[in-house]
């Protein structure tokens, strides 16, 4: 979901790439405060406000929201990635909470409960440090919800001193179960709600670009920011619970990895 990968963005940057095993473990605590959309196609936002935790282990293993939870990583000899990792999801409610995405506007629609998921990541340098990767997201639990995943793009565009910015544009996709549970209205959601019946496809849902600085304090201290914007494409665009298919988000986070 748009939350998760903001948190993530913002946090470890330029993290993408390196489903290698390191030379030595690597821990990152973080406070972070932002801004989002309260559900994918709201036209309202709310603050977040978090602490954030990663760690990069030298035997490949990571708890890492970057990189789907709690996984394994192996980093190939021709450059090469690739990441299994086990993560949760929370769902959506049909009204407004500060635990999990959900609007008062969805009142009726019922709660899309949340599922343990299975990250599946392969990925490999294109040029120079840029990276592409494709991510196939899969309910464990719950797993009427379908599947969905995405491919993403990693292009540092400026690195000075200790400044870093990297411009990362990404497509997401769904099966047509993700698709129709995320937008879709069923018979008996439009009976309860204020939304007439809508049916999806299977399809890209969204498109995202993502600006983010990362400005090293010292060697155990960064801040990092991202900015961004998401586009609804498709079914999911012209759904009726959709208010807004364009949306931003915001974050900025002070870390320490030692």
């Amino acid at each position: 979901m748009l939350g998760k990968s903001l948190w993530a963005s913002a946090v470890f940057t330029g993290c993408i790439g390196c489903a290698g095993a390191r030379a030595e473990n690597v821990y990152t605590l973080g406070l972070g405060a932002g801004v989002a959309p309260l559900y994918e196609g709201s036209n309202e936002y709310h603050p977040i406000f978090a602490p954030l935790f990663s760690a990069e282990f030298s035997n490949g293993i990571f708890i890492s929201p970057l990189r789907g939870g709690l996984g394994y990583g192996h980093k190939f000899s021709n450059g090469m990635f690739a990441s299994l990792a086990l993560d949760y999801d929370e769902g959506r409610s049909d009204r407004k909470r500060l635990d999990m995405p959900g609007s008062d506007y969805l009142k009726g629609m019922g709660r899309i409960p949340g599922s343990f998921m299975g990250a599946f990541q392969v990925g490999m340098p294109i040029y120079g440090d840029a990276t592409l990767s494709v991510t196939l997201d899969v309910p464990l639990t719950h797993r009427q919800r379908g599947l969905s995943g995405h491919i993403d793009l990693e292009v540092p565009i400026f690195a000075s001193g200790r400044h870093q910015v990297t411009f990362s544009p990404s497509l997401h996709f769904g099966s047509r179960r993700y698709t129709q549970t995320f937008f879709g209205v069923t018979d008996a959601q439009a009976a309860s709600s204020a939304f007439r019946p809508y049916a999806t496809k299977a399809g890209f849902d969204r498109a995202s670009l993502s600006l983010a600085w990362t400005y090293e304090i010292s060697r155990t201290w960064s801040v990092n920011s991202v900015l961004g914007v998401s586009r609804l494409l498709g079914d999911s665009a012209n759904s009726p619970i959709v208010q807004s298919k364009q949306s931003y988000f915001g974050l900025t986070s002070l870390n320490y990895s030692f």
